[in-house]
């Protein structure tokens, strides 16, 4: 290119904006090496130009290289000085290295950034991920006195009150949010996801005049969400089901259908993880027998699986945790750098590396952990996905399988908007097709790996708690604890949907809420398929 370094200011910007013209041109001709390459050999001679650290850093971010891009995110931070560098590098931590990387990077910020809004903002939402939430909640309650006008945050805020089982402080809240806000459809859903909260007749006008001045997407399928909860409140189920239906297909219009569905998935995974496959790597991985994964459908009963293993003595309860996920993610991406499926790439894998990856795993987890219990829940229902890797990389791991009935689970989840990342709830044809692969991988893996998980049925847990809980801690190798049966009395920060129900005595009120809305879930019914009539087998 031929590009001479420049001592003068503005001929050092002139420079850098020529490399980040030549490189943006090598990105959209798909050349992305080349781009890599002008970026790098720019910064050999201008090791300080933030524009070209930046973009070497969104280089890395789009290819997964978290390491990298948390390294020319530092640089940028600490040759740049300003607040907009600092919160980026944050975020990035936040989002890829974990809540506790941003709480030890918080040390190096200047104290000037630090008491800034934005660093703040950040750093409330990683004390919330790691479940310091009186830190958290403090954090809020101070923003809010500094942007009284900011709709989100008081929303953000009672979400955070939610999850502290503060209900009364989280509806003055979020009320707050909705007063700034008239239209902010996610304030009123939240006030809808708490199950003991019934929205008065002004309320329900409220929302029905805010879906006729033309809202966002956004916006209106969360009004749409609300308004199927207010009526289902009312047993009005057929208007309750129109707006349900609504909101799903604004959802679902936004997603990308593949992401809807795990059939490939599944597919592989049975073609791939055979009892030979195990038994060719018997006695591999990290010994440990710390984590006991709950996995399952959404809305299957885990959170209440959860709250009652955190009420043992031995048992700590933590969060949904993305570790082992991210794990298989890495070990994906290495398989298609070398033209490799994700199984061919775990195949390969030797016994120190994977012994590495349990280790890995643990010490990724621990900040997530504030007791010294010997055992503790890892509660992310969709890691039945990642059971083969958990199975070679934490032999000694206990997996527990919740499973609830297939239209009740499937109902339950139609009528949740969930934040991010649960794209088969909004058909009924990807939820039926999701819960039948779900089965259907869980029955080859009891096939494969008979023993190796033990499934709680959640309406068998709910006729005989105590029956079920025993045998649940039997499984897990603990002595019976009568603390488990009296799990509502447990004061631990729940951050999921079922927050109010684990609060609460174990009851039947959810059991058989679909069957007022039979009538519309024939798509349901269909998509199940097989694993209608054979869930429990």
């Amino acid at each position: 290119m031929g590009l001479q370094s420049l001592e003068d200011p503005a001929s050092a910007a002139r420079q850098s904006k020529l490399v980040i013209d030549f490189a943006t041109a090598a990105l959209r001709a798909g050349d992305f090496m080349e781009a890599e390459r002008l970026l790098r050999t720019h910064l050999v001679r201008s090791p300080n130009d933030v524009t070209v650290l930046a973009k070497l850093a969104e280089l890395a971010m789009r290819d997964g290289r978290t390491e990298q891009a948390t390294l020319f995110l530092r640089r940028f931070a600490d040759a740049d000085r300003s607040l907009v560098a600092y919160v980026e590098l944050l975020r990035h931590l936040n989002r890829h290295a974990g809540p506790q990387a941003v709480l030890s990077e918080l040390a190096a910020v200047p104290p000037n950034i630090r008491a800034s809004y934005d660093v703040r903002l950040v750093e409330a939402a990683a004390l919330g991920s790691i479940g310091l939430h009186e830190r958290e909640i403090a954090l809020y309650q101070d923003l809010v006195q500094v942007a009284p006008q900011n709709a989100s945050l008081w929303k953000t805020l009672g979400d955070a009150l939610k999850t502290e089982g503060r209900l009364d402080d989280a509806v003055t809240a979020l009320r707050r949010a909705i007063t700034c806000r008239p239209t902010y459809g996610e304030a009123y859903w939240t006030l809808a996801n708490f199950k003991s909260f019934r929205f008065s007749d002004a309320d329900i006008a409220a929302m029905r005049k805010a879906l006729k001045k033309g809202l966002s997407d956004a916006d209106a399928l969360h009004f749409h969400f609300a308004l199927g909860k207010a009526l289902e409140d009312r047993k009005l189920y057929q208007q309750s089901f129109r707006h349900y239906s609504a909101a799903n297909a604004l959802r679902a219009a936004a997603a990308n259908p593949a992401d809807m569905f795990a059939t490939p998935f599944v597919n592989g995974a049975i073609a791939n993880l055979s009892q030979h496959f195990f038994d060719q790597r018997s006695g591999y991985g990290c010994d440990l027998a710390d984590p006991i994964f709950v996995v399952g459908l959404h809305r299957s009963g885990t959170t209440l699986i959860e709250q009652i293993l955190a009420s043992h003595p031995m048992i700590e309860g933590t969060t949904e945790i993305m570790v082992m996920k991210q794990l298989w993610d890495r070990i994906g991406r290495a398989g298609v750098a070398s033209n490799r499926t994700a199984f061919d790439e775990l195949a390969r894998l030797d016994p120190k590396v994977l012994k590495d990856i349990g280790q890995e795993y643990i010490d990724r987890t621990r900040p997530f952990r504030a007791t010294d219990k010997p055992l503790f829940v890892d509660k992310l229902p969709a890691n039945w996905m990642n059971l083969g890797l958990i199975r070679l990389v934490l032999p000694n791991a206990k997996i527990i399988d919740a499973r609830r009935h297939p239209m009740a689970c499937g109902f339950s989840n139609f009528k949740q908007n969930y934040g991010s990342g649960i794209l088969f709830s909004y058909s009924q044809e990807s939820i039926g097709a999701f819960y039948r692969d779900y089965w259907r991988f869980m029955t080859h893996f009891d096939r494969v790996q008979p023993g190796a998980a033990h499934r709680v049925i959640n309406e068998q847990l709910i006729d005989n708690p105590e029956g079920e809980i025993r045998r649940m801690l039997n499984f897990i190798g603990v002595p019976f604890d009568a603390a488990c049966l009296e799990f509502h009395n447990n004061k631990r920060a729940v951050r999921t949907p079922s927050a109010e129900q684990v609060r609460r005595p174990i009851n039947r009120d959810g059991v058989d809420v679909w069957k007022n809305y039979e009538p519309w879930l024939g798509p349901l019914k269909a998509a199940l398929g097989q694993a209608l009539d054979h869930w429990n087998d």
